[in-house]
């Protein structure tokens, strides 16, 4: 989804495109030479099912439990006979839960809801002999892949939050490798899914170090800072760090210059003609000036950089990088306004998407002749009334 309308070049405004990792999508984006963020969320999606698909026994456990699933929810008699079965073991009343192709963590909630209700489906299984129930070994396979998965998908719940920002992408990445990458006694037996997983994490996400926007972004947020990055990347953070500040300082000089340029066109007597500026006199001083501006530019960055390095990282759940700057923009006054403007891309799509879904519910049998203007109305309300706590 694209974070922004058009891609005209603004003064004022840096548009960045979010899309779900389409290779004709990437190379438009880099045709109209807009910075693309892909979806990471939706990468996610990609990684995972690259696992699930890799391993055999996998996929024969997933398509039998599909299949119960199936039996459940087309069945209202096999559903009621379930229910009585879950009274009387004790078990919560929930029901079968069928996995979605489009939403990878369906799979996870549905190994969770199979391993919950594992016992009923055992006896189940034993007063219904068509029914077959995983035998014990693939109930162990569906245990593993549980651990698997849910890391995972704490990792995409992050990054598809409404107030997550680019910032997450790189360490995420990193921690998700780490984690990949352990073996055990817990991963025997999917060595090859957590295998898969990790190549296709690493091709993936392979050019997100050259990413400007996801490394500035990482290197701006206080939980995080230099961290997750290696050396080589953190050396180019600092050249890029140091080539925005400087386009940053010539754009705040060039407004002051446009608005003394305005007030020197007033008429001023008591200007003398003896103080009339020869073409040389400004050259003198912009090559004066252009050479002082670089080298206090550069000075005042690397001083304020090196600070800020040295500042305690923020506690990464609690911790709020906004909040953070505003409350130092006046210690590190080259910084703030890039950490404005960096953190401000978010990771994924999903937020952006939701509000596709949320028009899509607006529209109701009784509603369905609302027009466009309104439901756009309602939906903004429906977003941004909770944010003044209802107060209006």
């Amino acid at each position: 989804m694209e974070q922004g309308a058009s891609c005209p070049k603004c003064e004022s405004h840096e548009w960045i495109s979010h899309w779900d990792s389409g290779a004709n999508v990437v190379k438009g984006m880099r045709l109209v030479e807009m910075p693309d963020l892909s979806c990471s969320a939706h990468t996610l999606q990609l990684v995972v099912n690259d696992g699930l698909q890799a391993q055999r026994a996998v996929g024969d456990i997933l398509a039998k439990l599909k299949r119960c699933a199936t039996h459940f929810g087309h069945s209202v008699p096999a559903k009621q006979r379930l229910e009585q079965i879950q009274k009387d073991v004790g078990l919560p009343e929930h029901r079968i839960l069928q996995a979605c192709p489009t939403r990878w963590n369906s799979t996870l909630h549905m190994l969770q809801r199979m391993q919950e209700q594992k016992r009923a489906l055992t006896v189940y299984s034993g007063d219904f002999g068509h029914f077959t129930c995983p035998s014990v070994e693939e109930w162990d396979l569906v245990e593993k892949l549980i651990n698997t998965l849910e890391p995972i998908e704490e990792i995409t719940l992050e990054v598809s939050k409404s107030d997550a920002s680019a910032s997450c992408i790189i360490p995420t990445i990193e921690v998700l490798k780490r984690f990949l990458e352990t073996q055990g006694p817990e991963t025997r037996g999917i060595q090859t899914l957590r295998k898969v997983m990790l190549d296709s994490l690493i091709r993936r996400f392979s050019k997100i170090a050259e990413s400007k926007e996801a490394v500035l972004a990482c290197v701006l947020d206080p939980r995080y800072k230099q961290r997750p990055l290696s050396d080589s990347t953190t050396k180019k953070a600092k050249t890029w760090l140091e080539k925005e500040a400087d386009k940053q300082h010539q754009a705040s000089s060039a407004a002051t210059h446009k608005g003394a340029e305005e007030y020197s066109k007033k008429p001023r007597m008591e200007k003398s003609l003896d103080q009339k500026q020869s073409v040389l006199d400004h050259l003198y001083e912009d090559m004066l000036q252009s050479q002082q501006t670089v080298t206090g530019v550069s000075e005042s960055l690397n001083e304020e950089l090196d600070r800020y390095l040295q500042e305690p990282v923020l506690d990464r759940k609690t911790g709020d990088p906004l909040q953070w700057w505003r409350q130092n923009a006046g210690r590190f006054q080259t910084l703030a306004p890039l950490a404005r403007r960096f953190l401000t891309p978010p990771p994924s799509s999903v937020p952006s998407e939701r509000v596709f879904s949320t028009v899509g519910a607006i529209y109701q049998d009784r509603r369905s002749s609302l027009t466009g203007s309104k439901a756009e109305m309602l939906c903004f309300l429906y977003y941004n009334l909770p944010l003044l706590n209802w107060q209006y």
